[in-house]
């Protein structure tokens, strides 16, 4: 089974909301990058792969599960493709997959639009990876309106390194974002890759930028090797570029996987995941 990662086109701060989350705009948009899952029942709950043990999303999404209905074990083998603590969600589709798996296995009585709504007590993402189509999303990311945006060739940069989603929220810039999620939306539709440089915007952007001065290099290195669009994915640090060719994103991966330990060949898949396989990591 594949547990798809995604990208934030644009990440709009509304506020913060008294329970510590913050109220959001953002785009979701599905990658064709994924980490593979096997699922089977078993004696007992193990997990093979890299995980982090009790605090993994997949324990945790198991002990969720399990807390509602009893005892339901399973052995969980994972083969990760998506960098950890990138921005990318690959922890939480991983859990969100094992969601869906354990409820199948198990025929437990939740239909998907109950795990997707029940889901968010899990994390602000969990919602979104049950659902794994391009959407719109709105209060702390749970809410979701899908739109139908064109599939875009793209190319993804990672500095091999982590940044933590609630010290990047912590530095956030509120109110001063230009553009909104309907521009970005609209533009994407019409294949105006270009104008999303004056429209889109991420709020958490400034505050991890000035941690790691990476961020900006890898932009500017996208446009350089033309990216008609390149932005950070939500809290960083990787960050996207967006071609209108295949053969463009092409050209700049074989560049710039020179000088970067992850770069990965992908696309945005627009209502739907494609099924052109795993992208090529260099």
């Amino acid at each position: 089974m594949r547990a798809y990662g995604k990208i934030n086109v644009g990440l709009w701060i509304k506020g913060k909301r008294a329970d510590g989350y913050h109220e959001i705009k953002t785009l979701f948009l599905p990658i064709g990058l994924y980490d593979e899952i096997e699922i089977e029942r078993a004696a007992a709950f193990s997990m093979e792969g890299p995980n982090y043990g009790e605090k993994d999303l997949m324990a945790a999404a198991h002990r969720y599960l399990e807390s509602r209905f009893g005892p339901l074990p399973v052995k969980i083998r994972i083969r990760k493709n998506i960098p950890a603590g990138a921005g990318l969600a690959g922890g939480t589709a991983d859990g969100a997959l094992v969601l869906k798996a354990v409820r199948d296995i198990y025929s437990l009585p939740m239909t998907d639009e109950e795990l997707i709504s029940d889901s968010a007590i899990l994390g602000a993402d969990f919602p979104y990876c049950l659902y794994g189509k391009a959407a719109m999303g709105e209060r702390i990311g749970d809410v979701l309106h899908p739109v139908c945006v064109p599939s875009y060739p793209a190319l993804l940069l990672n500095p091999g390194f982590a940044v933590s989603t609630k010290e990047a929220y912590a530095m956030a810039t509120l109110g001063k974002s230009k553009g909104s999620l309907k521009e970005t939306v609209d533009l994407l539709q019409k294949g105006r890759l270009e104008g999303l440089r004056d429209t889109v915007a991420n709020d958490l952007y400034d505050g991890v930028r000035l941690m790691h001065s990476e961020i900006d290099e890898m932009i500017a290195d996208l446009y350089e090797s033309g990216a008609a669009f390149a932005h950070m994915s939500g809290s960083g640090p990787t960050v996207y570029g967006l071609f209108k060719k295949i053969e463009e994103r092409d050209a700049a991966y074989a560049i710039l996987r020179k000088k970067y330990r992850i770069a990965i060949k992908t696309e945005t898949a627009g209502e739907e995941h494609g099924t052109t396989g795993n992208s090529h990591q260099g």
